[in-house]
């Protein structure tokens, strides 16, 4: 009896998902919201912030907030998609937004609760790369740098020194950009290895590169742009997501400064350094 008291006891402590919660009657959304919590588990913000965000869309197009597996269907698919493209969003925009469903939908049959078929079936999901990537001459990337910012606010002049440094670090990406800190400059080389991949780089540190990190010196910190404070990790995320919708709202304003006729980010920034080494030697855009 005892026993019995005990195990009741320890089944009642564990949390259930929702998804399990509703018996025979869980449906997907309840299901991917336990994926997306389960990736802020796993400190995996910006992946548990897209999935969200794909979701919402679903959402939207269902006009409810939950459907049952056995609905989730080929026909919804296809009507869905039918949907996306009714509000001209771009090929690959569509295809992600169906792919992260695809995704979750055979995570559900892996744990069973999904019957094994392809509700996807016939739908093109695939990246298409695009033949022409976006990227500043380097006429415009001088034109960007001897802009007179006098009357702007300090974000809009931080956002033309982060696309600057992108470009002049061989288009570094943001994220290692925010983690470099003073030890990463040694012998007048730049030195770091980057977050994602792991693989480590190196190259000379430029004038125009020290020039740019002077302006954003801070007491009590060696991070070179000390944008990230946050200790705890969800923290951080929110503050790098935050400062990156920044950022690239201000370089949307300085590319119609220069007469750009696409929108200018850090994306572009990466792009420019590729574009510009075809042509240029690293000392001209220096």
């Amino acid at each position: 009896m005892d026993n019995n008291r005990k195990k009741n006891a320890q089944t009642a402590a564990v949390p259930v998902p929702a998804w399990k919660k509703n018996g025979g009657g869980f449906g997907f959304i309840a299901y991917a919201n336990s994926r997306v919590e389960k990736l802020r588990d796993e400190g995996r913000y910006d992946a548990a912030y897209k999935l969200k965000m794909y979701l919402r869309r679903f959402i939207a197009y269902l006009g409810k907030n939950e459907v049952p597996f056995k609905d989730f269907d080929a026909l919804l698919m296809r009507n869905y998609h039918t949907w996306l493209k009714n509000q001209e969003l771009g090929r690959n925009t569509i295809s992600l937004y169906i792919r992260n469903l695809k995704r979750v939908y055979k995570l559900a049959v892996n744990d069973g609760l999904a019957a094994d078929i392809n509700p996807f079936e016939g739908l093109d999901v695939s990246y298409h790369v695009k033949k022409e990537k976006n990227g500043l001459t380097l006429d415009e990337v001088k034109r960007l740098r001897s802009l007179n910012l006098s009357g702007e606010s300090e974000m809009t002049v931080f956002a033309r020194d982060i696309f600057l440094f992108t470009v002049y670090t061989k288009g570094m990406k943001s994220d290692d950009i925010f983690r470099l800190t003073k030890e990463n400059i040694i012998d007048g080389r730049l030195t770091y290895r980057q977050h994602l991949t792991g693989k480590e780089i190196s190259m000379p540190w430029e004038s125009l590169m020290q020039e740019i990190a002077d302006r954003y010196k801070r007491k009590g910190t060696t991070l070179l742009f000390p944008v990230i404070t946050a200790k705890n990790p969800r923290e951080q995320w929110k503050q790098y997501d935050g400062i990156l919708h920044r950022i690239n709202y201000s370089l949307k304003k300085l590319g119609e400064m220069i007469g750009l006729d696409y929108p200018l980010n850090l994306t572009v920034a990466r792009h420019s350094w590729e574009s510009m080494t075809k042509s240029v030697s690293i000392s001209d855009i220096l």
